[in-house]
């Protein structure tokens, strides 16, 4: 299968989050979230909303299996894990741990400007149907 062609601008949400595509491999794919004053938890406040950084995380992990299997695939679950406020851009890191022929399962790393591991999160996503 030849690897598809990722485009973050396809969704409204996506366009309004401002995404951009590092980089995509094999089951894997690097997501850079530019700041935006929207995306704070409060005024005055320099940390971003928890709600911003799920979605990033949702994101990467759809689009890390997307690369194995050259189709979107709507969530079923997600656990996100906040490790320290997470301000700045952020960047996320997907990778594919699991193709199966209903589930399957991608792990993210969401990192700050400075490097520093901001929260984790784990997708389970249902596998689409291959054509018959």
């Amino acid at each position: 299968m030849t690897a598809p062609t990722l485009r973050l601008d396809e969704s409204p949400f996506q366009k309004w989050l401002g995404l951009e595509l590092i980089r995509a491999g094999d089951g894997e794919v690097e997501i850079r979230l530019p700041l935006r004053p929207e995306f704070l938890r409060a005024d005055g406040s320099d940390w971003l909303h928890g709600g911003v950084v799920s979605a990033l995380i949702d994101i990467a992990g759809d689009y890390a299996l997307v690369t194995k299997l050259n189709a979107a695939l709507p969530t079923i679950d997600l656990r996100v894990d906040w490790l320290r406020p997470s301000r700045g851009d952020l960047v996320a890191w997907g990778r594919a741990v699991k193709i199966g022929r209903t589930v399957s399962i991608a792990d993210v790393e969401v990192r700050d400007a400075t490097g520093t591991l901001v929260a984790v999160g784990r997708g389970t996503y249902a596998t689409p149907k291959p054509p018959a």
